[in-house]
């Protein structure tokens, strides 16, 4: 799910440059795209591993992560940020 939320982010992003792209987006079921996503997910720190997990694939809102990691909410906004551009590093390689 984030994978595709990532790619569909840069496609919109980069529009004119890309108009092609969206064709290429994975459905959401190919298993072929879950088995990337556990991939680069397990090449993530744990605390970057968890909060994309609970948020994005989970869905669970800001302030239950932040009380089931015991952290603040300002710090789990800013780990979220900074785990979703290291996944998308990630994913690019």
């Amino acid at each position: 799910m984030i994978a595709i939320r990532e790619a569909v982010r840069v496609v919109r992003k980069g529009w004119p440059h890309c108009p092609g792209l969206l064709q290429d987006v994975p459905a959401r079921d190919d298993p072929e795209l879950a088995s990337d996503v556990r991939d680069v997910l397990r090449r993530l720190a744990p605390h970057h591993r968890a909060i994309l997990v609970l948020r994005d694939l989970e869905g669970l809102d800001e302030q239950t992560v932040s009380d089931m990691l015991a952290v603040s909410t300002g710090t789990a906004k800013s780990r979220l940020h900074r785990a979703r551009r290291r996944f998308k590093e990630e994913w690019d390689r």
